[in-house]
């Protein structure tokens, strides 16, 4: 069922409030899975990446604050992102599968495998502000050329479920893209006004979600908003979304 958005608080310190809420969520549910990934894993870490733009300011304050700024500009001069990006964001296509629409493989993009430009030496520089879709990577076996990721249907569930949630935060004039796109944008083009290869963030449209999956989610949702001091953002969800 489609509904109607609910409202989000306008200041980026309540963004921000809700967003952090969903990574220290979602950080306590997936240790329950006996997750390969180790320190040097990296073979989910490319530029295909989306994050959203409070994501990105998130980022841009720690780059600042390390005195990378110089050195991101550079790094981003040299990025690929955006050549295969797809061209609907994640609530688009949720709303697209609860509308019963085809959504072709053109639209969804391809995956450009051209390492982030955070990796040096299989480690990432800024893990502990990295965007929820770095943080949702995982595989129950390692990872290599022959051999992709392993996951559980549910933690593909919940990933785009917060996912879903991480982009409707910005759904109030924010911005999904690559995550190389979407720094550049703020580094860079914030004067002129440019979005080059930016979408805007969507409101969400439903949940895709099997019967047996809402209880859980129903779940996640209640401890958002119990670990929130933005409780009515997360309240909103459950009336909208997950009224049992």
């Amino acid at each position: 069922m489609i509904q109607q958005q609910a409202d989000l608080p306008a200041g980026m310190d309540r963004k921000r409030e809700l967003l952090h809420a969903v990574y220290g969520v979602y950080s306590g549910w997936v240790e329950r899975f006996p997750l390969a990934c180790q320190k040097g894993c990296a073979a989910c870490c490319t530029q295909s990446v989306t994050i959203t733009s409070l994501e990105g300011e998130e980022v841009l304050g720690f780059v600042k604050r390390k005195g990378m700024e110089k050195w991101l500009i550079e790094k981003l001069g040299k990025a690929t992102a955006g050549k295969n990006m797809a061209a609907i964001t994640t609530n688009q296509y949720a709303r697209a599968c609860l509308e019963h629409q085809i959504v072709d493989e053109e639209t969804l993009g391809n995956w450009d495998f051209t390492p982030c430009v955070f990796l040096e030496e299989k480690i990432c520089l800024i893990y502990e502000v990295r965007p929820f879709g770095c943080r949702s990577f995982g595989s129950l076996t390692r990872c290599s050329d022959n051999n992709g990721a392993e996951i559980a249907p549910i933690h593909l569930t919940v990933n785009t479920v917060f996912t879903q949630i991480v982009e409707y935060f910005v759904s109030d004039g924010g911005y999904w893209g690559n995550m190389a796109d979407i720094l550049e944008n703020l580094i860079g083009n914030q004067a002129s006004g440019s979005t080059r290869s930016l979408l805007p963030a969507q409101s969400i449209p439903g949940f895709l979600l099997e019967p047996y999956e809402v209880k859980l989610i129903h779940v996640l949702l209640k401890q958002l908003y119990e670990q929130s001091a933005e409780k009515q953002t997360f309240g909103d969800l459950i009336d909208n979304f997950m009224p049992i």
